[in-house]
């Protein structure tokens, strides 16, 4: 997998927490407050993470590990 197919997944896959977050208040009768509230908070911690995740990758490296593929 290339640097470009791994920042692929990871903005495909912030869209679909997107996605479920825009979608999850309408769950709220049927999960509850508490359920919708925890639901939220893991999945903005999750694209907080795939954040950080993406800026590292596109981070240029600053020495050589001197590890050979």
């Amino acid at each position: 997998m290339t640097l470009e197919d791994g920042l692929n997944l990871i903005e495909n896959y912030k869209k679909a927490l997107q996605k479920f977050l825009d979608t999850l208040p309408e769950q709220s009768v049927q999960l509850g407050s508490e359920m919708v509230k925890t639901l939220t908070m893991n999945s903005k911690n999750e694209i907080a993470n795939l954040d950080a995740i993406e800026k590292a990758l596109k981070k240029p490296a600053k020495y050589e590990s001197g590890l050979s593929e």
